[in-house]
């Protein structure tokens, strides 16, 4: 009975006239289905794109657009996939890295499941429990899924269950060396047989490579002793010998994950893949209903010699027409390249890895210190250096250096003395003594007037009683005094001089003004040695005053690698008054990816 569920999972239709059913289920793959309506049928409005379908209560599926096929027998066939396709219709946009240490298989399945915009699918089980980092970008849900099991040691097997909605999925562990659950032989229940095997593909030494290119290209000889390649146990390379093959996914940027797969890889490359097609005719209905993709069953072959363990890896079931109906059993399990390889070209999706370059980057720094406080460089290591070849550094150190002798002027200011308290002073004295100056003769004329009146007395008298007489001088005339040598003497006696100076003080008023520059270059102190320090913690102490240092190893913090997306500190202190000059150099490989354009 053939099922027509809506979008929402509601049942709109019974196909009763349903037809022609084949259902192809492979291991790790999304499955198939078919079904034919004739062309008159009136159902046909149910059988909508995207639409869902179940034959006879078994799986979900979901109808697809470009199905619709048009019979010899007036019939229109509709293909279908399994609804685990859903999980194509979204993607994880940008960049995700997700896993190692402390997140496990189980969390990297949720945290994928978790961006679906309907939650359609959750965990049911999860059988592996391995500390794995996953790398995507612009992947679709479902390739990011199928690839957490790529790098697991040993054969898996996804199931799923369409039964109830959210619908469930699980991740389960095979056992290739418990008991065959069911056997296949030749003449038994072995028809229509078909035996390929496929030596080209044979390996038995395994170069991986990951992320990145050229030099900076991961490999796995960090993990693995220094070699970069795995190879097959000795049993198998006596039986055929060393056949190397390079294996590249630049999906892997963690060398664990990427050897853990790798190692994987190589179980399966190193025996040939042998794979049988048997038919059903003589499988009586018991063994066809058992035969389950993931089981495990022994095919013998006696005309050969041989018996190979194998899983069943495709179911295809004709419900309509039981001899067309087979099942295909290899050594190895199904690869899912094919599956998302199809997928992919259906949706017009191409799985990109972005890749990157060898980048070289530096920076200068030159400044004065001393033993007290160094000369710092702080630089910065992006998230998105993957690979860090080398970080150099060079240092040179000369005398501490002074550019001018004084470049400050003075404001206009005041400057008191301080006052002192008064005080006396006394001189002491000398004798008498005495001092002559010579003096030399001469004479001195002075001439009168032309003529004048002499008047005695307050009056005119006659000749016999009171009287004046009245002279005249009717003509000019001079005296004339003569002074003969003489000399001066001069007596000065014994004394003594004091005096007093009272307390006072002094202002002294100075203007503004200048200083002017005087440009140079002096130099201060003798630096012979300095100590390095990386993040504020002493690394290493240098003699001399040059050095050229691989920084590399002294940036590795405690985890073992050096700190990406951070800034670093570079110091240099020098044993005396120094002029440090430090130039750093960072080589390593850059992804091309990080934050948005602006």
């Amino acid at each position: 009975m053939m099922e027509v569920f809506d979008r929402e999972r509601r049942r709109t239709a019974i196909l009763e006239n349903a037809c022609a059913v084949s259902e192809r289920r492979r291991m790790n793959a999304v499955w198939q289905l078919s079904f034919s309506l004739p062309c008159g049928d009136p159902k046909h409005e149910f059988c909508k794109p995207f639409h869902f379908a179940r034959w006879d209560g078994g799986e979900l599926y979901r109808i697809m657009p470009e199905g619709l096929e048009s019979g010899e027998a007036g019939t229109i066939t509709y293909q279908c996939e399994h609804v685990l396709a859903t999980l194509i219709d979204n993607v994880l946009f940008g960049y995700h890295l997700v896993g190692n240490l402390g997140v496990y298989t189980e969390d990297v399945i949720r945290y994928i499941l978790d961006r679906q915009l309907e939650k359609h699918w959750v965990l049911d089980r999860c059988d592996f429990r391995r500390q794995f980092e996953y790398g995507w970008e612009q992947e679709t849900l479902l390739s990011a899924l199928f690839s957490v099991a790529a790098p697991l040691s040993g054969p898996y097997l996804w199931c799923t269950d369409t039964s109830n909605y959210p619908w469930k999925l699980s991740l389960i562990k095979l056992d290739p060396g418990g008991p065959p659950e069911m056997y296949i032989r030749r003449r038994h229940n072995m028809t229509d047989f078909r035996r390929e095997r496929d030596p080209q593909q044979l390996a038995t030494r395994l170069y991986p490579l990951g992320y990145g290119e050229g030099v900076n290209q991961l490999t796995i000889a960090g993990v693995n002793g220094g070699v970069p390649y795995l190879q097959s146990p000795k049993a198998v390379t006596d039986k055929y010998g060393i056949i190397e093959r390079v294996w590249t996914d630049r999906r892997y940027e963690d060398p664990e994950s990427l050897k853990a797969a790798a190692q994987t890889m190589l179980d399966r490359l190193q025996e040939p893949a042998v794979s049988y097609e048997v038919g059903c005719q003589e499988l009586d209905g018991s063994d066809f209903d058992r035969a389950e993709v993931g089981k495990r069953v022994r095919v013998v072959y006696s005309e050969l010699g041989e018996s190979v363990d194998a899983f069943i890896t495709e179911v295809n079931r004709e419900y309509g027409d039981v001899e067309r109906s087979s099942i295909v059993v290899s050594n190895r399990d199904a690869s899912i390249a094919s599956s998302l390889a199809d997928m992919a070209d259906r949706q017009r999706i191409e799985q990109t890895y972005a890749q990157g370059a060898t980048q070289i980057y530096s920076q200068a720094l030159q400044a004065n210190c001393d033993r007290a406080s160094g000369a710092v460089m702080d630089f910065f290591i992006p998230r998105e250096m993957r690979i860090i070849n080398k970080v150099l550094a060079k240092v040179r150190m000369d005398s501490f250096r002074a550019y001018s002798k004084s470049t400050q002027s003075e404001m206009a200011r005041t400057v008191a003395s301080a006052a002192s308290q008064s005080w006396a002073q006394t001189s002491s004295g000398g004798g008498g003594s005495v001092s002559a100056t010579g003096g030399g003769g001469g004479s001195t004329e002075d001439t009168g007037p032309s003529g004048i009146n002499v008047k005695y007395g307050d009056h005119e008298s006659s000749v016999s009683e009171g009287h004046t007489h009245t002279v005249r001088l009717v003509t000019s005339h001079q005296h004339r005094v003569t002074l003969p040598d003489h000399t001066h003497a001069v007596n000065i006696p014994s004394h003594t001089h004091t005096f007093t100076i009272p307390g006072h003080g002094h202002d002294v008023q100075i203007p503004a003004h200048g200083h002017e520059i005087t440009p140079g270059i002096y130099r201060y102190g003798n630096p012979q040695s300095f100590s390095l320090y990386v993040n504020g913690a002493k690394k290493a102490d240098f003699s001399g005053r040059t050095a050229e240092i691989d920084l590399t190893a002294l940036l590795v913090g405690e985890d073992g690698r050096i700190p990406r997306g951070s800034w670093l500190s570079l110091e240099v202190r020098p044993d005396d008054l120094a002029y440090i000059s430090i130039d750093l150099m960072v080589q390593g490989f850059v992804q091309s990816r990080g934050d948005q354009t602006v």
